[in-house]
């Protein structure tokens, strides 16, 4: 079996990353060390370099269909190898990208000032899209569980929310970021089961599906789909192979009216319907080459994850509080045990310690005192960003 190296040193020099060269607009500061944005310091793997490199030798890139068996194969083959599930043609359509399907079942479903409910803390893109769309965010808290060190959905209040009139929709994260929870069948069987009975649809963005761990753990929504549901699964290739640069996504449903809404909205009102030439030579060589790849990579974030851990047990357990996530590459890390002003916490990292991790307001955690961190780098950057994380509290402890 091949193994690849996940701790080689790589380069955004010259590529205008929004991680490396956005940051210093959104931190207000040169110089920083990037950990916030969801977006790999691993390169994309070769397989895939190598397809696009062929497609690209080909010269031409003019409109490009996706309805085809280089599309639908290379996806039911993923579907059925990793997660044991059987899709059928007719339920997997291509998108612009997985906010943009987002953004469309909202504007699709639900009327201008309904209820949108997220549970949070939440992906920081969904509030804006609900605003963007002049809807209204209801939010539906996870509860920690001290015992247990997981995150859990109050039913009866979100049951309670679905009841409401002015709430037609719940847009669900799954796996969730940033708190890293795997949501588990009995979970998603009585979110569904709420849902239907309070006429909300339920969109769930499955963006971080390949970063379940073990794998055999995750359970898509797509599994649970009947005939007519009102239920749509997002996702694509962005997060699991590093290409948030070449949009694309899929969604996967059994609801043909929507479906049709969708893409004529694709290609009457906005254009969008074909797919980007790049991206389709990406997903084949991804979904039927890349298992090995995918795997051996979960292994190194895992390794990342443990650092991470055994890192805040020696030098900051008084500080910090960190659970190792079942699933994404994004640590959810607490300083509340630290009593620390949380404004101060963020100043600090960014003044003392030359990092930029995302502060936890970003996610409607009101608190604002966790931040994210990205675990998908080289276990040297690792170490670098906690070094810098350890500055920063031994300043603040003075």
């Amino acid at each position: 079996m091949t193994q690849f190296d996940f701790n080689q040193k790589t380069s955004r020099e010259g590529t205008y990353s929004v991680q490396y060269e956005g940051t210093e607009a959104l931190f207000g500061a040169k110089g920083l060390e990037p950990f916030w944005i969801a977006d790999m310091d691993i390169q994309t793997p070769v397989m895939i370099r190598d397809a696009i490199k062929k497609r690209l030798d080909n010269g031409i890139f003019g409109y490009t269909m996706w309805q085809n068996e280089r599309f639908y194969g290379p996806v039911k083959h993923w579907w059925k190898t990793r997660f044991n599930i059987s899709l059928n043609e007719a339920d997997i359509h291509y998108a612009a990208s997985v906010l943009y399907t987002v953004g469309e079942v909202i504007r699709q479903t639900t009327e201008e000032g309904d209820g949108v409910i997220l549970t949070t803390p939440s992906y920081n893109s969904f509030p804006n899209l609900i605003q963007g769309n002049d809807r209204k965010i209801i939010e539906s808290p996870l509860v920690y569980d001290e015992d247990k060190k997981e995150y859990f959905l109050d039913t009866e209040s979100f049951k309670k929310l679905c009841e409401r009139d002015d709430v037609s929709l719940y847009i669900h994260c799954n796996p969730h970021n940033p708190t890293g929870k795997v949501w588990t069948l009995s979970e998603l069987k009585e979110i569904k089961q709420i849902c239907k009975d309070n006429n909300v649809y339920l969109i769930s963005d499955e963006i971080h599906m390949d970063f379940v761990r073990p794998k055999e753990d995750f359970v898509s929504v797509a599994s649970l789909l009947e005939e007519d549901d009102a239920v749509l699964v997002t996702t694509g290739l962005g997060k699991s192979f590093n290409l948030a640069s070449i949009p694309h996504s899929y969604f996967i449903t059994k609801d043909r009216h929507l479906t049709a809404d969708i893409n004529s909205a694709m290609g009457s009102r906005y254009n969008v319907n074909t797919a980007s030439s790049l991206a389709l030579a990406a997903i084949e060589a991804a979904y039927t080459e890349c298992g090995g790849w995918i795997d051996q990579l979960n292994e190194h974030i895992e390794e990342n994850f443990q650092l991470i851990s055994d890192y805040i047990d020696e030098h900051l357990s008084d500080v910090l509080s960190f659970d190792i996530p079942k699933a994404t590459y994004l640590g959810w890390i607490s300083f509340e045990k630290s009593g620390l002003d949380a404004a101060k916490v963020h100043q600090a990292l960014v003044e003392v310690g030359g990092i930029a991790v995302s502060p936890g307001k970003l996610y409607l955690d009101h608190e604002n005192n966790h931040f994210r961190f990205n675990a998908a780098s080289s276990r040297a950057r690792i170490e670098d960003g906690l070094e810098r994380i350890r500055k920063t509290f031994e300043h603040l402890s003075k």
